[in-house]
């Protein structure tokens, strides 16, 4: 049955794509995704989020596939704890940020183990916290316990005008040393140069056996280009960033409209 399937593999970002406003699944998006799964397509959630907090998304969905998180630098199949794929940043890449925020009294996240590591839980804090329900940990003496260490990414939460402001000072500061990129209008990621959606996608794919052509993939923001720029069919929800509509194959109604849920009911009869 799965050879007469338009797309056998389908790619779906979390946030503002698949997700409420609120941040459950709604119940037509669930539906649509449990059904495309009974006919044969393999379903990849792919999400800036830590894997910890797509957990619970995927056992809704009924999926036992393998997870895209932190916007691409870790690819982790929870059905057998096997990690893919993990690109930290290294410490020398991650001081230049460190220091920065520190200079300037920004908050910035650290990725570690799993955990969401911060200097203190203020008001971007909580917003992020509140947004993704992510595991985390105060750190007092944050600068001398994270300086020395890797990280899966970095975060800075600030203002929509905030991380406006910011991504082009960093892009100047850090030139391709590291992939930086907005996954909501809150939200200022950073991650190792080689990271994306797309190439952690096209891992997924080489694994399980199919090929780009074979694939379809939603999202909504600026990391989620290289993913859709990947898929034989990129598809874009109508309140995505500017930067994706332009290079989406197809606009999907808003994701407040269930547009993942209408995509796949049309593509696949449902």
């Amino acid at each position: 049955m799965t050879d007469f399937l338009p797309y056998r593999l389908c790619a779906i970002d979390l946030d503002e794509t698949f997700l409420t406003r609120d941040h459950t699944i709604s119940p037509r998006n669930l539906r649509a995704v449990r059904a495309i799964v009974e006919r044969g397509v393999t379903v990849v959630l792919a999400s800036g989020r830590m894997h910890e907090s797509i957990l619970n998304f995927a056992t809704q969905c009924g999926l036992n596939t393998p997870i895209i998180s932190y916007n691409g630098a870790m690819v982790k199949n929870p059905a057998t704890s096997e990690t893919w794929l993990h690109d930290p940043v290294t410490p020398p890449d991650a001081v230049r940020v460190l220091d920065y925020c520190e200079e300037n009294d920004l908050h910035l996240q650290y990725y570690i183990g799993g955990e969401v590591l911060m200097k203190s839980r203020n008001q971007f804090a909580d917003l992020y916290i509140g947004r993704t329900d992510s595991p985390y940990e105060v750190i007092p003496d944050f600068y001398q316990t994270v300086a020395p260490l890797a990280t899966t990414k970095m975060v800075i939460v600030n203002t929509p005008d905030g991380t406006d402001t910011l991504k082009p000072i960093f892009v100047a500061m850090l030139g391709n040393s590291l992939y930086i990129t907005k996954t909501s209008e809150e939200f200022l990621e950073f991650m190792s140069p080689g990271v994306s959606k797309g190439k952690a996608l096209a891992k997924v794919a080489q694994r399980l056996g199919f090929r780009a052509e074979e694939t379809i993939a939603f999202g909504n923001g600026q990391n989620d280009i290289p993913m859709i720029e990947f898929a034989a069919l990129g598809v874009a929800v109508s309140d995505a960033r500017p930067e994706l509509l332009a290079v989406a194959d197809r606009i999907a109604p808003g994701y407040e409209e269930d547009g993942v849920a209408q995509i796949l009911e049309e593509i696949y009869g449902l």
